[in-house]
């Protein structure tokens, strides 16, 4: 979890560490908090834009200096595929050039495999709940086993989702982490209770 939460400082990190211990602690059910820095590499991207840009870049080129070489057409062309790689295989850009729907994508196939990994099969009780967030793409999912969907009010995770999202973007994502995690544990103290010592 830190290595993911990085670029948060020391204290954000610890408040949600804190976050999540309470949020466990409030309940017989299972609560697991998985954060990524990205869902996916998206490879692809910056290839295909970089083709895609130096042809065009290439072309325009020829119609403003048509006594260009077809020799020296490839040359710029093969220049410009080489920069426009390096800079587009850069991080922000690569995030920025896959498509909104593909990032989204990609975040809920992680969450799935997450959710897998933590909490299925774990026992025999069906009230698992994990929060997932994958920080590259701004995706934040709840995903509830059978029990814990039945026993909270419809419409509890996604307000939980909502909530923690916007909070996110006027406060903050400690603060939006922190109040998801804590809204998750309320929920779940109040469906399944822990038993007293």
């Amino acid at each position: 979890m830190v290595d993911a939460l990085h670029a948060l400082s020391e204290a954000d990190r610890q408040r949600v560490r804190t976050a999540v211990e309470d949020a466990r602690k409030a309940t017989a059910a299972k609560f697991d908090f998985v954060v990524v820095p990205a869902s996916e590499h998206y490879a692809l991207y910056p290839v295909v834009w970089s083709a895609v840009l130096s042809i065009a870049l290439t072309g325009a080129l020829s119609l403003w200096r048509p006594h260009l070489t077809i020799g020296a057409g490839v040359i710029v062309n093969a220049a410009l595929f080489a920069l426009l790689s390096f800079l587009l295989e850069l991080w922000p850009a690569r995030i920025r050039l896959a498509p909104r729907k593909v990032k989204r994508a990609a975040s809920s196939r992680m969450a799935g495999h997450q959710f897998a990994a933590h909490l299925i099969s774990r026992d025999a009780a069906h009230n698992g709940v994990m929060l997932f967030v994958s920080l590259a793409e701004h995706h934040l999912e709840i995903i509830a086993e059978r029990d814990a969907h039945a026993a909270v009010p419809a419409g509890t995770w996604d307000h939980i989702v909502s909530d923690a999202t916007s909070a996110m973007r006027h406060r903050g994502v400690a603060d939006g982490l922190v109040g998801a995690i804590s809204a998750c544990g309320r929920a779940l103290g109040t469906a399944f209770p822990k038993a007293a010592d």
